[in-house]
């Protein structure tokens, strides 16, 4: 297979490999969403039960 510019594979998964995913025994702190007024006016309009 050939790839642009002369680069081999290997060259390519290195440059747009993704970062690794923090392990899962850590906790993730999630900061809790805050809505404005109107956005929370538009969820309980929207979604009555909520």
């Amino acid at each position: 297979m050939t790839y642009p510019f002369g680069a081999i594979k290997i060259d390519l998964e290195k440059a747009f490999r993704l970062p690794d995913a923090p392990p899962l025994e850590q906790p993730q702190k999630q900061d809790a969403a805050e809505l404005s007024e109107s956005e929370r006016s538009t969820v309980l309009f929207e979604h009555h039960g909520v």
